[in-house]
């Protein structure tokens, strides 16, 4: 289902709402999802094992992980039923929106995943500036995406068929997004998980 931009921000905040009344349900689908390889290659490629941001962290999942590899970590997230089940899960979640983060060469790395299908494409790169911005010199952003093209409306019936905003990308537009916003591409590639198709991508601030 196509959608059009005067009903995006309806479409953001009933998106919110399907992960707040279904925080618990999401958390656990996606609990045994974990991305090791993709979180294992994150941290070597750091160029400090230091400050990292979980850029809308969901449950905790992975911000766990990459505490227990000894990083330190903040974890955000817009969702107050994702919080609170990231804090079931023992992670501290700070609630913000990332499209407002004000950050100055803080960290070393940033992790997003999924969460820029979240975003309306006509404020992606305010999202890719504001992580050039937060990340050092030579800093690495991961960032992964469902693979198609526009933004879209689609329901799921684990999640009470509510209807849920995704803005979906190709490798290549989401490589040039990331070029033109100050990003050297280290790794692009397209995987697949049961029949989805994912955008990944590692790249390095210069």
């Amino acid at each position: 289902m196509s959608i059009d931009e005067q009903n995006i921000k309806e479409n953001i905040k009933k998106a919110i709402e399907t992960y707040n009344k279904y925080a618990s349900i999401y958390s656990e689908y996606t609990k045994n999802k974990l991305l090791q390889f993709q979180l294992a290659s994150f941290v070597s490629m750091l160029p400090n094992k230091g400050k990292v941001l979980d850029a809308g962290s969901g449950s905790g999942r992975d911000s766990s992980y990459l505490r227990e590899d000894g990083l330190e970590v903040v974890s955000v997230d817009i969702s107050e039923g994702m919080i609170k089940e990231a804090g079931k899960n023992g992670v501290k979640v700070i609630k913000g929106d990332l499209l407002l983060m004000v950050s100055n060469e803080e960290f070393d790395g940033i992790w997003c995943m999924a969460t820029l299908a979240d975003i309306p494409k006509k404020d992606n790169n305010k999202l890719i500036k504001n992580f050039h911005k937060a990340l050092k010199n030579n800093g690495i952003l991961f960032i992964a995406v469902k693979e198609g093209e526009g933004e879209q409306l689609i329901e799921k019936e684990r999640y009470g068929n509510s209807l849920r905003f995704y803005a979906l990308y190709k490798e290549d537009e989401l490589n040039n997004l990331l070029k033109e916003n100050g990003f050297e591409i280290i790794e692009s590639v397209v995987s697949n998980d049961e029949g989805t198709n994912w955008v990944e991508i590692f790249a390095k601030k210069v």
